[in-house]
């Protein structure tokens, strides 16, 4: 009888045993498991950012090739024409708009560069953060839970700071700081 009071016992002790720890490998589990779904969310989150940034310097990129040619238009026109001083520059129509196209457009490549280093920087704090969750994930069952809830509310809040941005690129024309014309031609004339 004695034997099988121990048993008992030791059955009753390995139960108990088996029921505090279930809790804690379900806990373990379910962080995982969001941690997972946050890993993802960064994960899709950076790569549209990445393409954005792509984006942007693609567009910068045709700009800059528009602003050279205009540039090479300008002086074309200048040199042959004898067009020399500013107020000559300045009251031919062709050359005048000319010199407003090439600020307008300076004024956006710089804007789309402003842009391109905000996606860089986005792109590397969510790169960062996906490989802190990747490493709480590789020990989420040793951590705590409240330290698994920090880094998941820490993702959450980053990932609602570049959600609007990741969709497509903004840039208020009313934002940008366009030169005069002015301003243009002197800086232009003096690169010849």
């Amino acid at each position: 009888m004695r034997s099988s009071q121990t048993t008992r016992r030791l059955l009753v002790l390995v139960y108990f045993c088996m029921l505090m720890t279930f809790p804690s490998s379900v806990t373990a589990n379910a962080q995982g498991e969001q941690l997972r779904r946050t890993m993802a969310d960064i994960a899709l989150l950076n790569g549209q950012l990445a393409q954005r940034k792509a984006d942007a310097a693609g567009i910068r990129d045709a700009l800059s090739a528009r602003l050279k040619e205009i540039k090479t238009e300008v002086l074309a026109e200048t040199q042959p024409n004898r067009i020399n001083t500013e107020a000559d520059v300045l009251g031919n129509a062709r050359l005048f708009y000319d010199l407003m196209l090439m600020a307008e457009i300076q004024a956006y490549v710089e804007r789309y560069t402003q842009k391109i280093g905000y996606y860089r920087v986005a792109c590397d704090r969510l790169s960062y953060l996906y490989q802190q969750a990747d490493d709480d994930l590789k020990i989420v069952s040793t951590l705590s839970g409240m330290k698994v809830d920090a880094l998941i509310s820490q993702a959450e809040k980053i990932l609602a700071d570049y959600l609007a941005d990741a969709q497509t690129i903004v840039i208020q024309p009313g934002a940008l700081n366009i030169e005069p014309p002015k301003k243009i031609w002197k800086a232009l004339s003096k690169g010849r």
